[in-house]
């Protein structure tokens, strides 16, 4: 068996040296803008509230999360109670 020499390493190529170049450039963190932050809060439901938002949850066509159809229930009440 012959003994081959260890291959040389290819030089990086120039789109290696600019991906290169961009991670040690770095960055900064997108700002966060008032509209954008969220709060969170704690909510606590009765046993039977849930299971009923649950059973609404999966009656419909297109799965969402629990999270979301809550929220769109919020958004509907603010906007039935603002007219």
């Amino acid at each position: 068996m012959a003994i081959a020499r260890k291959p040389k390493p290819a030089a990086p190529a120039k789109k290696d040296a600019d991906v290169d170049a961009l991670i040690r450039k770095g960055g900064s963190v997108a700002s966060q803008t008032k509209e954008r932050t969220a709060a969170s809060v704690v909510l606590r439901l009765p046993p039977d509230i849930l299971s009923r938002v649950d059973a609404k949850v999966a009656e419909r066509t297109v799965r969402i999360p629990r999270h979301q159809w809550l929220i769109e229930a919020v958004v509907e009440k603010l906007e039935r109670e603002s007219a």
